[in-house]
């Protein structure tokens, strides 16, 4: 959980918006500021008038993918750190992933896990 103090924003990205919604639930709840997304054509402007400190985008999405999503935004000069989830865990999914410096998850996401990789987030910008 973060301190009083310090609010770190996540863009979430995700075309199930509901799914989008349950998880900026559970980060709000936590602490976090969130901003939905429904498409990385959406997200991008978004991003362009705020920092986040993270963005946790699906990998598959109407028009560009989440990674393509993530590679705009480092040739935009922005290096938020980057989650991507799919229910398809295949190699060439996380490889992208990867390649993009993101972490991975799987759907259904583990939100524990998802927490702690955004808690690393919350340790690095003490």
């Amino acid at each position: 959980m973060l301190r009083p103090d310090q609010v770190l924003s996540v863009l979430i990205v995700d075309d199930n918006v509901g799914l989008a919604e349950n998880i900026a639930e559970i980060l709000d709840a936590e602490g976090y500021a969130t901003e939905i997304a429904a498409s990385a054509e959406e997200a991008l402007p978004k991003a362009r008038a705020r920092v986040f400190s993270a963005v946790v985008t699906d990998f598959r999405l109407p028009g560009l993918t989440g990674v393509d999503l993530i590679r705009s935004l480092r040739k935009e000069g922005q290096y938020p750190a980057a989650v991507v989830i799919s229910a398809y865990a295949d190699d060439g999914t996380m490889s992208a992933a990867q390649d993009v410096g993101a972490r991975f998850l799987g759907k259904p996401i583990d939100v524990g896990l998802l927490n702690v990789f955004l808690s690393g987030i919350a340790r690095v910008a003490d």
